[in-house]
């Protein structure tokens, strides 16, 4: 399976400022109803925008944030953002936390306390075979296949390991947009799919990209699907 060289997309990764709005997370309000302070834990958190959007809706709340990730170009980002939270360069493999020292974990499943709670929010391939990046490159398509897992086999897996009052929700979305917009955003590269493609295939799926400009195209259609998991432990 192929990887993502982040140390590249790191330069790269917020000028895509639809990376940057993230709405109130309610799990977090939901358990300061309960404790008068929590750790929520951002697993992979990149350059930290997911911190950065809770931490302003949640500002004044006791509240400890920490982010891990595996490359330091990305913490690098985050830590410019003054986030006064706590960063770990580290693979979600190989780190090791206190048993039950995190109330909430975003993105992956562990460490947790009993009666944590897990929200996983990822792209879900097979919904959204029209998106852009796969029409152009679709050998990233086959790559996302092995990345992400369908929503039965995560259910499966999340069973096997204990975790409870499982749900799963289902978000598609489809816009019609400007076609040099496509162009700026195929060229940056900073979508993990078409910065882990290698060179030949990123360059045919560029040619498919600018020849279908150049006949006159003035629009294409975007697509994204996400499935968000949420669970208890």
């Amino acid at each position: 399976m192929l990887k993502t060289d982040y140390a590249k997309v790191s330069k790269v990764y917020d000028k895509n400022k639809g990376r940057l709005d993230f709405p109130k997370d309610q799990e977090i309000e939901k358990l300061l109803e309960k404790n008068e302070k929590i750790t929520v834990l951002d697993l992979a958190c990149g350059t930290g925008n997911y911190l950065l959007g809770q931490k302003k809706h949640y500002e004044g709340k006791n509240i400890k944030w920490i982010g891990i990730d595996l490359s330091p170009e990305m913490l690098d980002v985050a830590k410019s953002k003054n986030l006064e939270a706590e960063f770990i360069n580290a693979s979600a493999e190989s780190f090791n936390l206190e048993e039950g020292s995190v109330d909430l974990v975003v993105c992956n499943f562990a460490f947790l306390k009993k009666g944590g709670v897990l929200k996983f929010r990822n792209v879900e391939p097979e919904c959204m075979k029209e998106w852009w990046v796969y029409k152009y490159c679709p050998e990233t398509y086959y790559e996302d296949m092995f990345r992400f897992w369908p929503k039965d086999l995560m259910i499966y897996e999340l069973k096997k390991n204990n975790f409870v009052n499982i749900s799963a929700k289902r978000e598609y979305y489809e816009k019609f947009k400007p076609m040099n917009e496509l162009l700026e955003n195929y060229k940056r590269r900073d979508t993990s799919q078409l910065a882990m493609i290698g060179d030949e295939y990123y360059n045919k799926g560029l040619s498919r990209v600018t020849q279908e400009a150049s006949q006159g195209e003035s629009e294409y259609k975007d697509v994204i699907a996400f499935l968000e998991i949420r669970c208890e432990k």
